[in-house]
């Protein structure tokens, strides 16, 4: 059933980046079991972009759920990897229309749950092309829900308020957690405020929250991991020290917390989960990432981020500027 924002009720979206090759690879057999598998764990919300294997998320999803039946699906358009090379961002209409026919043909539906257009930089999202092609693309009954997936860019906050001005933007994803809670946090008030679906990925902030890397192994990351501005993989294993103490006496591991404290903290409408495997699946579904964490932790979480933010390589001093954090 869908929530006031168009999105399934349940909190708890499955992210096929999982399966793509952006965390280490998956055998194409496999990936499309684990995709059931979430399906049968009660997660109905698979979020994917045409960009991820070059079309191959999507060609798993339209695998293990033909015609889209039983399932909500959002992907992404906005990245050119047709020409080969480094995929390059491209939000022209003419690019965008047939991305999206594209993505389509993938998925094996002639209607997409949720259309996002896939980190536009400002200066697109201040022209109005976007928002006159998801008016015509849910117009034409090709989607249901259009967005805008925020990022990666500083002034994720300035990016944000300018699409969430546009009656067409009806969801917005972005980065938050217990290491990045800004400007997601505010985003996701922003959002509440103006009735669009706020959805936050990243939740285990690369594997640092669910202590499933050792500090050394950061240092010798090579999947999409490894994009993170020197320094940043020190910085938060040392804030995370201070917070583990606060959640030692919780219910729950690691990673059930990490997600538990994306939901108690702001209004989030979904977050984007990353598991390789029906183990963590199973971990990162289970009650205890939905209970609701004390509010005196939570208060205590933001405190100690509010203290090491500016420490951090990557942190979004414009962005936290904006929102007035700072």
């Amino acid at each position: 059933m869908a929530g006031f924002t168009g999105l399934p009720e349940s909190k708890l979206a499955y992210g096929v980046y999982s399966l793509t090759g952006m965390y280490g690879s998956v055998e194409p057999g496999e990936a499309v079991e684990v995709l059931r598998f979430a399906r049968r764990l009660g997660v109905e919300h698979f979020d994917t972009a045409d960009v991820y294997g070059n079309g191959l998320g999507e060609s798993l999803v339209g695998q293990a759920f033909p015609r889209g039946e039983g399932v909500f699906v959002a992907t992404k358009i906005g990245y050119d990897f047709y020409g080969g090379g480094r995929p390059r961002r491209r939000h022209d209409r003419e690019y965008l229309e047939k991305a999206l026919r594209r993505s389509l043909e993938r998925l094996g539906v002639d209607r997409v749950d949720l259309l996002y257009i896939h980190n536009p930089p400002l200066e697109v999202l201040e022209k109005g092309e976007i928002y006159r092609f998801l008016s015509w693309a849910k117009g034409e009954g090709l989607i249901g829900l259009g967005g805008v997936a925020l990022g990666p860019e500083t002034d994720v906050a300035e990016e944000a308020l300018e699409a969430m001005s546009h009656s067409e933007v009806e969801a917005v994803q972005f980065v938050y957690n217990m290491l990045e809670q800004e400007p997601g946090y505010t985003i996701a008030l922003w959002a509440r405020e103006r009735g669009v679906a706020a959805v936050a990925r990243v939740p285990h902030a690369g594997g640092v929250l669910d202590e499933s890397i050792t500090p050394r192994e950061a240092e010798r990351l090579r999947d999409h991991r490894s994009l993170r501005r020197g320094g940043w993989y020190r910085w938060a294993f040392r804030v995370y020290s201070r917070i583990k103490p606060l959640l030692e006496d919780l219910p729950g591991t690691p990673g059930q917390k990490a997600i538990a404290f994306i939901l108690s903290s702001a209004p989030i409408d979904s977050v984007v989960l990353i598991a390789k495997t029906r183990e963590k699946l199973r971990e990162y579904t289970s009650p205890e990432s939905t209970i609701r964490l004390p509010s005196s932790v939570v208060e205590e979480i933001r405190r100690i981020y509010m203290e090491e933010v500016r420490e951090s390589p990557e942190a979004p001093l414009k962005s936290l500027k904006l929102a007035g954090v700072l």
